[in-house]
């Protein structure tokens, strides 16, 4: 498969056109584009003869496909490591492979399950709706606003009018509260038509409709905006002390209380950032962080694809640290995380599927050596 296939066939995929043969087939080979796109380094051998070895060892594994690449960060460059890990990640798993499929005594192998698609609704009036059991159409109404769920993973508030009931509304007192759970996931349509995908243990307290001079949300965890254009009505985004103002862009959000910092990622347009630590702009492809308890932003250039990752499926780890990694698991598993005498400051980079469960994920963390887990109940504890 040539890279251009790869991204024709990864471009169908987000839009939801694959077939479960096409979605097996870009799992397979998305770690053979990550090979051929990045210098090799020649410490491991033949490019091509080691490339060939991993796609034949993934051959004979037709029930497993991987597409998993997390190692510990070590002093080779940026591209000879993506390389390696490939590489090192295709031994790891042949032999975990083995192990799962002809049975180990010792090992006790996780059932839990990937988050899916779950949200509470706290209406004005108190009411709370379980949105997962809620069957798609009119779940709720506000004024002259009806609430729809559309698609089983989506909210989104429309103006009741006989005649075009997808005309969106301008004006309602009422705001609504989108809970997300750990474990859950769940994208809402604004009343201006702005997209707010929701990662877990996330929330969003947002009116019915717009009114006034700004479009005003607040938000507590994660979230990628897509936000309607509107210069009269500015868009602003309210999470820990820190505002995000914009009039139409894309952007993500993560502003988690443990995580103690604001992250602000542009994809598209511009925004400002404000708190009481000073202001500060960012450009398409540029991060601003702002910890709670320090002063100014900081701001750097990203690989935006990888920070809204999450939204498409996938964990993407870029020199991440284990505490963060786990944070993650945690909340997308909606398991507790126990760390047991770490001592390893080690830090950790690479992708895989956040479709796979807990067990994948964790074996693929232990194969770097660095760090090994144990599964007691909904608790992993984390050790050297």
């Amino acid at each position: 498969m040539s890279k251009q296939d790869f991204i024709s066939l990864y471009e169908k995929f987000l839009s939801g056109q694959c077939t479960d043969g096409e979605k097996a087939l870009l799992e397979r080979y998305y770690e053979e584009i990550k090979l051929l796109n990045n210098d090799w380094d020649d410490t491991l051998g033949d490019k091509e003869q080691t490339r060939k070895l991993i796609l034949d060892k993934m051959a004979d594994s037709v029930d497993f496909q991987p597409i998993i690449a997390i190692s510990k960060r070590r002093a080779y460059t940026w591209m000879g490591y993506a390389a390696s890990i490939v590489f090192l990640f295709a031994i790891g798993f042949w032999g975990w492979h083995y192990v799962a499929k002809h049975g180990d005594k010792k090992q006790v192998v996780s059932s839990i399950r990937p988050g899916k698609n779950m949200a509470y609704l706290k209406l004005a009036n108190g009411k709370s709706i379980i949105l997962q059991y809620a069957k798609n159409g009119q779940i709720a109404g506000s004024g002259n606003v009806i609430i729809k769920k559309i698609n089983n993973g989506v909210l989104a508030y429309f103006q009741n009018n006989k005649n075009n009931n997808k005309q969106k509304i301008t004006a309602a007192p009422d705001s609504n509260l989108l809970t997300i759970p750990r474990g859950g996931i769940f994208q809402t349509v604004l009343a201006d038509g702005t997209k707010v995908w929701l990662n877990s243990a996330s929330s969003l307290k947002y009116p019915v409709a717009f009114a006034g001079t700004e479009r005003k949300v607040v938000l507590i965890g994660e979230a990628y905006f897509e936000v309607a254009k509107n210069k009269a009505m500015p868009f602003k985004v309210s999470v820990n002390g820190t505002d995000v103002r914009v009039l139409g862009t894309h952007f993500n959000v993560m502003g988690y209380p443990e995580d103690n910092e604001i992250k602000t990622t542009l994809l598209e347009g511009a925004v400002k950032l404000h708190s009481l630590a000073g202001n500060a702009l960012l450009a398409p492809g540029q991060q601003g962080t702002c910890g709670v308890h320090n002063a100014g932003f900081s701001i750097k250039d990203v690989n935006t694809a990888d920070v809204v990752a999450w939204k498409d499926g996938f964990f993407v780890f870029d020199n991440e640290s284990l505490h963060n990694i786990m944070l993650k698991i945690g909340r997308w598993y909606n398991v507790d995380i126990v760390f047991q005498h770490i001592t390893n400051q080690s830090s950790f980079g690479g992708t895989i599927s956040r479709y796979k469960n807990i067990d994948v994920v964790l074996k693929a963390l232990e194969a770097t050596g660095s760090v090994h887990f144990k599964i007691d109940g909904r608790r992993v504890v984390v050790m050297d």
